[in-house]
């Protein structure tokens, strides 16, 4: 505990004191991360009862895999963020512009070659 004196009493809560510098944002980002991964829900329904935008949740899930990410060459580090970003907005049910339509299915080409080496990143 701090030795603060807001944080003195029976009243603080230990919870408040680990999450003190944790956004509101990046708590409901990993609970999706945990709804999405015990099976409660696919991704899409996750960020939206949470109410996470697709962007949101692609800076959250490159930070969350900062070290893993940065422990590879700067091409895999491309390909990584790149893959992370086909994988969220390759959706069927957006209605993009043709060329942003091609945009993306040839990012997901490259992210999908075998040739590059890229880093695991997991959910």
């Amino acid at each position: 505990m701090y030795l603060e004196s807001k944080y003195k009493g029976d009243d603080d809560s230990v919870a408040e004191e680990l999450l003190m510098g944790v956004s509101e944002l990046e708590e409901r980002a990993f609970v999706v991360d945990k709804a999405v991964s015990e099976g409660y829900f696919d991704l899409d329904e996750a960020l939206s009862l949470y109410k996470i935008s697709k962007i949101e949740y692609f800076a959250y899930y490159l930070i969350k895999n900062k070290k893993k990410i940065e422990a590879s060459s700067k091409q895999s580090q491309v390909i990584s963020a790149a893959s992370i970003f086909v994988s969220l907005f390759n959706d069927a049910n957006f209605k993009l512009d043709p060329k942003v339509k091609k945009v993306i299915h040839q990012l997901e080409i490259i992210t999908k070659d075998p040739s590059f080496k890229k880093v695991k990143v997991t959910g």
